[in-house]
């Protein structure tokens, strides 16, 4: 009886390679290759009639079958099917617990961050996505369409209904705390010595996965805070820098965009390092891929007497901007091993807090935005344009956008911004897949986990 299934593996001799039959009056034992192949398109079906947790339950029924014991290539799309029926699930949930738009932004933030909230949703669907990438060949088309499509759909509402709650309480949102505090008030008041990494378009997803990667770790906190308008790389590295609690806005200067901290015009990373260096005296400055390359010996010495390190990566939003989303994926999950590697060595080097952060947070949908999600350029005095916002003056405000003026962002600015209302992009130069810039929870929500490891004084 244990051989029977290689007896039967020959389906040109029986004349089974082209079996169909209803998938339901399969047996629970897969003797026939064949049955394996016909339940597998049997959830796809499932998935894209929306009925996810009967696909759900066969796959859990299925996934010790002799033949995917055997064949890790089939067992790599069974996983797959996994994975779309728990998107699809999870995407179905969200949309029907959504708050309501009448209830203030901190709702859905607080909806959005919860342990079994809809950060999940972006989780799943990274996840999701990543496996894809690695497959032999792209599984149930209609299946995983089904699911990209409900994933757009339930980003794109809670776009709609967080920046609806944004607009009406004027920008303002007093639970979470603000990117322009996270100096000030979580890294300056820790011990000496402390790490901050800070990375470019680490979303609050990827930080709850990086928590969950430090098991080892003597204390960790992870809280979310909100990053500062518009969410670009220039604003956002500005506002965490020392001094932006008390004085920040976002200005132009000398044709220049860039963030003014306590008196300072940051429109680049040189300024953003002079600045740090003139608030904090013996601040080490470095890269993630520096600080992995170094030697144990080397990295210990070049830290030696630092109260601050500061580690900056940027290779999310490189491998995101670079208009290679297949690559982009591998480079992104690499990122979160890199990171814990790196609070380790930061550990065995003798500084055992670190403080993680970033910038911004990002949408990363797999295929470019639809023509009817795309709006026009606003025109005007235009001083930056992305994908995601407008930065100028004047200019109309397109069908699907708005428009906030710097001076109800709280900025000491003339600056005006245009921001698509949902998931939707604007019509710029640069990738249809990766954004950020906007208004939605995945952009403005970042993590910032503080980490103290055993065995370091």
């Amino acid at each position: 009886a244990v051989d029977l299934p290689f007896l039967v593996d020959d389906v040109q001799e029986l004349g089974l390679g082209g079996a169909k039959g209803a998938a339901g009056t399969l047996g629970s034992i897969d003797t026939f290759r064949f049955e394996e192949r016909a339940l597998l398109s049997h959830c796809g079906e499932l998935i894209v009639d929306g009925r996810f947790e009967e696909a759900l339950a066969t796959v859990k029924e299925r996934e010790r079958s002799f033949w995917l014991e055997r064949d890790f290539v089939r067992k790599a799309h069974w996983e797959a099917c996994r994975r779309m029926a728990e998107l699809g699930r999870a995407a179905r949930d969200v949309r029907a617990t959504l708050p309501s738009v009448s209830v203030r932004p901190e709702a859905w933030v607080e909806a959005y961050v919860r342990e079994d909230g809809a950060h999940r949703l972006d989780f799943l669907q990274r996840r999701l996505e990543s496996l894809v990438t690695n497959l032999e060949e792209e599984p149930d088309e209609k299946a995983l369409g089904v699911v990209r499509r409900a994933y757009e759909d339930a980003v794109h509402e809670m776009a709609l209904g967080f920046t609806q709650t944004l607009r009406s309480a004027k920008f303002g949102v007093s639970g979470p705390l603000a990117q322009t505090q996270v100096w000030d008030g979580v890294v300056a008041p820790l011990p000496r010595p402390v790490a901050v990494i800070v990375v470019d378009a680490l979303r609050y997803e990827m930080g709850v996965e990086l928590a969950s990667r430090l098991p080892g770790a003597a204390e960790i906190d992870l809280r979310p805070a909100l990053c500062a308008l518009p969410s670009i790389t220039p604003v956002g590295m500005g506002a965490l820098m020392p001094g932006a609690s008390g004085s920040f806005a976002v200005v132009e200067e000398g044709g220049k965009l860039g963030a003014r901290v306590d008196g300072a015009f940051l429109p680049d990373l040189p300024a953003r390092r002079r600045h740090a260096a003139g608030r904090v005296p013996q601040i080490v400055d470095l890269t993630l891929d520096d600080l992995l390359g170094l030697s144990a010996a080397k990295l210990r010495k070049k830290l030696e007497g630092a109260p601050v390190v500061l580690v900056r990566s940027q290779e999310i939003d490189q491998a995101g901007e670079s208009g290679f989303a297949f690559q982009a994926r591998r480079v992104m999950d690499g990122v979160i091993d890199n990171l814990v590697r790196a609070i380790r060595r930061l550990a065995a080097a003798g500084v055992g807090r670190t403080v993680v952060t970033a910038d911004h947070g990002h949408l990363f949908f797999p295929v470019a935005r639809e023509e009817s999600m795309r709006s026009e350029s606003p025109g005007g005095a235009q001083v930056e344009l992305h994908r995601r916002c407008w930065i100028g003056r004047g200019g109309s405000t397109p069908t699907g956008t708005f428009r906030v003026s710097a001076a109800k962002l709280g900025y000491d600015s003339d600056l005006e911004f245009v921001f698509p209302e949902g998931g939707g992009v604007l019509k710029a130069g640069g990738d249809l897949a990766f954004h950020h810039g906007g208004t939605s929870l995945q952009e403005m929500v970042i993590p910032v986990l503080t980490v103290r490891m055993p065995g370091a004084e």
